[in-house]
């Protein structure tokens, strides 16, 4: 993002970009285009119910005085390991933990006092504020929405 949006209004942008893709995604399995064991939107949608479940974990945790989420392996792993972990659920199944993740994120992130605080600290030391969290998020399904576009 080439401006930095408040908190409010980078939360709108991801509902909008969440229930958006969603719908897509949807459709996309009720016409047959979605095949479990192979990868595509499916196994993105994984790796995006992870990140925000996680996400929101992190800034519950620091909103009531917690630590931020330990993440030990690369970004790269962590998605391969969302996939692993939802083998098996339909793209329906994956839609409603996608709004239940969506609305925890929604509240922890309204509930963090400091949105530049840590709410993630990876195992190089590097750390990801709420307000990079987001933004990230939010670059995630813009990008899988082009791909369910086009």
């Amino acid at each position: 993002m080439t401006e930095t949006l408040s908190i409010d209004d980078l939360i709108a942008v991801l509902d909008e970009q969440v229930r958006t893709g969603l719908s897509q995604l949807r459709q996309l399995e009720a016409a047959g285009k979605v095949k479990m064991g192979a990868y595509g939107p499916r196994e993105t949608l994984c790796q995006l119910v992870w990140w925000s479940a996680t996400a929101a974990d992190g800034m519950e945790s620091v909103a009531v005085d917690g630590a931020p989420v330990r993440i030990y392996a690369s970004d790269d792993e962590m998605d391969a390991r969302a996939v692993g972990r939802l083998t098996g659920r339909t793209v329906a199944q994956l839609a409603d933990q996608m709004e239940q993740a969506q609305a925890r994120l929604r509240t922890a992130a309204r509930s963090l006092a400091d949105h530049n605080a840590s709410i993630f600290q990876h195992g190089d030391g590097r750390a990801d504020s709420a307000q990079q969290c987001l933004e990230a998020l939010s670059r995630r399904w813009q990008a899988c929405l082009v791909e369910l576009q086009a």
